[in-house]
Order: C-alpha cells, then sequence, then structure tokens
C-alpha cells in the first residue's frame, strides 16, 4: 500500500528568500559569466569560430548583447 504524502505550501518568507537566492545567483554568477563567454567570441579567429559552428557575424551580435539578456 502506498503512503500519500500531501506537501504543506511554502510559507511567504520562504518564497521570497528562494527568489532573493535566485537572484542573487542570477547578479552575481551567471551576469558575469554571460558577459565573459559573449567577449572571448570576439578573440576567436573567424576560422575557430567557424570550426564550433558560429560565423563571424553571430559572434559580434552575440557579443553586444547585454549581459542581462
Amino acid at each position: 500500500m502506498h503512503e500519500t504524502v500531501i506537501a504543506k505550501p511554502r510559507s511567504l518568507p520562504t518564497k521570497i528568500a528562494t527568489g532573493a537566492r535566485n537572484l542573487a545567483r542570477l547578479i552575481f554568477i551567471r551576469w558575469p559569466q554571460r558577459r565573459r563567454q559573449r567577449l572571448q567570441l570576439l578573440e576567436l579567429t573567424d576560422e575557430r569560430l567557424r570550426d564550433i559552428g558560429i560565423e563571424p557575424h553571430q559572434a559580434r551580435q552575440e557579443a553586444s548583447r547585454p549581459f542581462w539578456d
């Protein structure tokens, strides 16, 4: 026989804390990573870009995107 477990709904403070933690992770980890990776694309030669399946104009477009996008 299976036991049914009913999940207790999260409280508002728990939801806020989780949201704040996710926002902090986005601001302090993901955004700088994205910006660095996009700038590194500009450093690759056209030949290397094509090796990874990206055209030079695509690399320039990607690098020009804002870090939050």
